[in-house]
C-alpha cells in the first residue's frame, strides 16, 4: 500500500499512473487489516521523506536533465526498516486479508450446518 501511495505521489503529473496507483491504494485498504488511523500520518511522512531525497547518477543526468529517480525512491521506501517497523505495529493480522476472513467465515458457517 505504501508503495502504491508513494508512486501516486511521485507521478501526480502523470495522470494515468497516479490514478492507477491511487486506485490501488484504495483497493488495498479494503483488503488488509491494519489501523489506518494510526498509520496514515506516518505513511505520509515516510513518503514525503523518501521522495524529497536527492538521488544522483551523473551518467543518467547527461542523457536526461533533472531526472529525480522517484520510482527508485519508492522502492527504497518499500524495502526500508522504517516501513517494516510501521507495518509490524499497525497490521493486525499480517497473514490474512479481509477477503480470506470472509471466505473462512462462510466456509465455517457451512460446516456447522
Amino acid at each position: 500500500m505504501v508503495l502504491a501511495h508513494c508512486i501516486a505521489n511521485a507521478y501526480q503529473e502523470g495522470e494515468i499512473a497516479s490514478m492507477d496507483a491511487g486506485s490501488s491504494v484504495t483497493a488495498l485498504r479494503e483488503w488488509i487489516y491494519y489501523d489506518m488511523n494510526e498509520s496514515i500520518i506516518a505513511e505520509i511522512q515516510m513518503v514525503d521523506s523518501y521522495l524529497s531525497r536527492n538521488y544522483l547518477n551523473p551518467s543518467a543526468e547527461i542523457q536526461i536533465r533533472d531526472i529525480k529517480f522517484d520510482f527508485l525512491k519508492c522502492l527504497d521506501l518499500y524495502h526500508s526498516k522504517e516501513l517494516d517497523t510501521l507495518a509490524k505495529r499497525v497490521i493486525e493480522h499480517p497473514q490474512e486479508t479481509f477477503r480470506s476472513t470472509v471466505r473462512n467465515y462462510y466456509r465455517d458457517l457451512n460446516r456447522k450446518k
